[in-house]
């Protein structure tokens, strides 16, 4: 079998990629509660039920997604991603939780969220922005074609919302939460657990709050305890002198993307180089920007047309293209056919 197209172009096949067990720890239970043997649901997508002991041990990003599936489908629980973690806080988020949860404000904690996730979770890339007086938190998963990504993000977004609760405190509220997939069966328990309307079939996976309370402090936090647990994960995500690893510029270019700002300066001062340096860098390691960026465009447009029902106009406006038919033009060179004729082709069934 041939190579994918994302293996193609440079970024590293997501089953390469780990999650820390995490949120997920309470599945397991969720699939006995039906009824379903666990121990054996797991085994089938190639893991030991042992991994879900404790919430620092990491498994495939990619396993994660198929137990996902599978569950869902043996429980008849189109929700079971979010049911897995609706209890789920900051502290399964493991020193990545700690540390937002001691930064000054909730701004500067969500800034650390977004920039050190990818050391919980390197299936995914977290985006945070303020859009006016709305802020916004935001979670794509980066392989288009990954089963049981709806779950993924149906988890994501509850922990999103419990963290949002833990760290802003008294008085908070979603103004909104969008999925980029289509409904399930039952919304039921999104309604009760966002409190806020939920939108599917939406152009990201994003929750919506007041961008007033960015400014709040956050309580008990310890600037000690930040500036060490800061140092841990600077140390942790350190590259080797002279090179910059390309799935790590890719995901950061794809949360870039996210927020509307990408362009190759925005890059490269993410990876604290001026634009000269930084194209050199890429040129060294065979590639440039243009070919990055066509790559992360073309995996976001298609998770998008595969998962939702999303207007081919929406897609165009989420990847920076001026009008669909600039986008249509990018997408058939990438490959081989128009958005509309792929999605007819890959889009998941309604």
């Amino acid at each position: 079998m041939g190579k994918s197209t994302s293996s193609r172009r440079g970024r590293p096949p997501i089953s390469n990629q780990v999650i820390r067990v995490g949120g997920a720890i309470a599945l397991p239970s969720i699939v006995r509660e039906h009824g379903i043997d666990a121990d054996a649901l797991i085994a089938e997508v190639g893991l030991q039920a042992a991994v879900f002991d404790h919430p620092d041990n990491v498994i495939p990003f990619a396993k994660l997604g198929e137990l996902g599936h599978l569950a869902a489908e043996r429980t008849g629980l189109s929700d079971l991603g979010l049911r897995a973690c609706m209890q789920t806080g900051l502290v399964m988020l493991g020193t990545v939780g700690y540390l937002v949860a001691n930064s000054a404000t909730v701004g500067a904690g969500l800034a650390c969220l977004q920039s050190y996730l990818h050391l919980h979770d390197e299936g995914a890339a977290p985006y945070f922005q303020q859009e006016g007086s709305l802020a916004v938190l935001g979670y794509d998963v980066l392989e288009p074609e990954l089963l049981g990504a709806e779950q993924i993000v149906f988890g994501a977004l509850a922990i999103a919302a419990n963290l949002l609760r833990e760290i802003c405190g008294a008085g908070f509220a979603l103004r909104e939460v969008s999925f980029a997939y289509r409904a399930p069966s039952d919304t039921s328990a999104f309604v009760v657990h966002f409190a806020a309307p939920v939108r599917f079939d939406a152009d990201r996976n994003a929750v919506v709050f007041d961008a007033a309370f960015l400014k709040h402090p956050i309580a008990g936090a310890s600037p000690l305890l930040r500036d060490f647990l800061a140092s841990q994960l600077r140390d942790k995500e350190r590259i080797g002198e002279g090179g910059v690893a390309r799935d790590r510029i890719q995901r950061v270019m794809r949360t870039l993307l996210a927020t509307g700002c990408i362009s190759q300066d925005e890059v490269a001062q993410a990876f604290g180089m001026n634009r000269r340096t930084f194209a050199r860098r890429l040129q060294e390691s065979g590639t440039t920007f243009r070919a990055l960026l066509d790559a992360v465009r073309f995996d976001a447009a298609r998770v998008l047309l595969r998962g939702s029902a999303v207007s081919l106009e929406d897609v165009a406006n989420r990847l920076g293209y001026a009008d669909v038919t600039a986008f249509a033009r990018a997408f058939r060179r990438w490959s081989g056919a128009s958005p509309a004729v792929w999605r007819r082709k890959h889009g998941a069934v309604v």
